[in-house]
């Protein structure tokens, strides 16, 4: 999960959560705002260097980063912090949504179906936000398989979230 927290001059305040498994992989997002001038500015026209995308619709955390940036060098935002959190660390479950022993039943489950072990999810997650490494490190194929723990992860955090 990336975690994006902002702040305007005026003490506006957002934040801006996407579960995705790395950079450029595109997750659903979660959005908080105490202004609606922040609000509105954080939304409108979202741009990286890809061009235009809808930030709401569910994005890429590279482009949302890349939005910030953008919006902080024309000095629109004061602050821009970034966080990422794996589902190896400690309290990732609450920022989910589900207790640790429903995470790690989960997550066992997933890695057994699909041939991962702990230490490759380790690995991957530790190299992730290192665009030389990945590309070295990994062939397309493998790339692929990592997303799709992701994304079969995230449709099952998306399921438990809209369960009653």
């Amino acid at each position: 999960m990336f975690i994006f927290k902002v702040q305007d001059a005026q003490g506006g305040r957002a934040e801006i959560r996407i579960q995705a498994l790395d950079w450029s992989e595109q997750g659903e997002v979660f959005f908080s705002c105490n202004r609606d001038k922040l609000a509105v500015l954080l939304l409108s026209d979202c741009r990286s260097g890809q061009g235009f995308f809808e930030l709401l619709a569910g994005a890429k955390p590279m482009y949302v980063e890349q939005w910030l940036e953008y919006l902080q060098e024309e000095g629109s935002l004061s602050q821009v912090e970034v966080s990422i959190h794996s589902p190896l660390d400690t309290g990732y479950a609450e920022l989910c949504g589900l207790d640790s022993e429903q995470l790690k039943t989960l997550l066992d489950l997933v890695y057994q179906v699909g041939g991962f072990n702990r230490l490759q999810i380790m690995r991957y997650l530790k190299h992730r936000h290192k665009p030389s490494v990945m590309s070295t490190r990994y062939n397309p194929d493998e790339i692929k398989r990592y997303r799709h723990l992701g994304e079969l992860i995230n449709y099952l955090l998306r399921f438990k979230a809209s369960a009653p």
